[in-house]
Parts: C-alpha cells; sequence; structure tokens
C-alpha cells in the first residue's frame, strides 16, 4: 500500500454502516484503498477511508452522500 495516499475522506458512522461502506470500496475501487478508525474516538464512530485512486475517491465522496 503506497503511503502518499492524498485522498481522504472522515464519517462518522452508526452501528451496522460500516459494513456496507466496506462492501461499496470492494465492488467500485479500481485503486488500492484502506480504512482506519480514529483512535481518538472511544465510541469506534470516526473512521477515515484513504484511496490511491482520485477516481475512487470523487466515486465514494459522491455515493456516501
Amino acid at each position: 500500500m503506497s503511503q502518499n495516499i492524498q485522498n481522504k475522506v472522515s464519517v462518522r458512522l452508526q452501528y451496522g454502516e460500516l459494513t456496507p461502506m466496506i462492501d461499496w470500496c470492494k465492488r467500485n475501487c479500481v485503486g488500492n484503498w484502506y480504512f482506519q478508525e480514529d483512535p481518538s474516538d472511544i465510541m469506534y464512530r470516526s473512521w477515515t477511508f484513504l484511496f490511491e485512486n482520485e477516481r475512487d475517491y470523487v466515486a465514494f465522496t459522491m455515493w456516501k452522500k
């Protein structure tokens, strides 16, 4: 995984909303991507999705609205 990923999207999710986002990325992203939890959120509701491909970043941003 590239360490210079510039395209980041931070999201706050309720219980059960993370899996559909991961599934969407698996189905639709063409480049490398990953997600990580925000360590400052003790309730594990804040996540950051990082995309290597700008197309994936834009598509994800539009889809999640």
